[in-house]
């Protein structure tokens, strides 16, 4: 019994550190696309200009060599060309999706490469017998069958989350911003004060 309760706890202790884990790397990830001071964000610019200087479409061994990166993994250049090659849409991507955060480049390069996959057209053929499947169906002109999707509210975690990663984004210091956070709420104590004599 007490050899039971010894390897659940364990169990739920490395279940524990396992989150923890993952929200450390979610959160490094993060920070690191955002940089563009990150190693992966640099090597990917180094390898642009390669690309450009030496007016070629791959970097061979040979100009991994010249260019003292060829120890550098092949997988860990690859996502780093399309980190950098991809930046701005990229950060526009996870800013728009605030609740889309990965353990990996890997991770998110493919979430981002499926959530941006452009749509397979539909030969003639199938178009023609698609509609001809729907001409027998009642008509719902008029009628909205999708229910509006509920937006999730974010915890204080996440507000938190977003607002370190915009003060490391931006270049702003925490004492700083904790000056202007309190400076605000005392703002908005004075208003609800005001409020509430008027």
């Amino acid at each position: 019994m007490t050899q039971l309760s010894t390897l659940q706890s364990i169990g739920a202790n490395l279940t524990k550190a396992y989150h923890k884990e993952q929200k450390s790397l979610r959160t490094k990830t993060t920070k690191m696309v955002f940089s563009t001071e990150s190693f992966e964000y640099q090597l990917g610019s180094l390898q642009s200009q390669i690309l450009t200087i030496e007016n070629v479409k791959i970097i061979s061994k040979a100009l991994a060599l010249k260019y003292g990166i060829n120890s550098i993994d092949k997988r860990r250049k690859s996502e780093a060309l399309w980190l950098f090659s991809n930046h701005s849409n990229i950060v526009t991507w996870l800013r728009q999706n605030p609740k889309k955060r990965f353990t990996s480049l890997t991770a998110l390069q493919r979430a981002y490469s499926l959530a941006n996959k452009p749509k397979e057209e539909v030969s003639t053929q199938e178009e023609i017998l698609q509609i001809e499947d729907k001409s027998s169906e009642q008509s719902n002109v008029g009628h909205s069958e999708e229910k509006p999707k509920a937006k999730k509210k974010l915890t204080a975690s996440d507000v938190a989350f977003e607002t370190v990663l915009a003060l490391d984004t931006n270049g702003i210091s925490k004492e700083e911003f904790l000056v202007a956070l309190k400076e605000q709420l005392e703002l908005i104590e004075d208003n609800t004060q005001l409020d509430e004599v008027a």
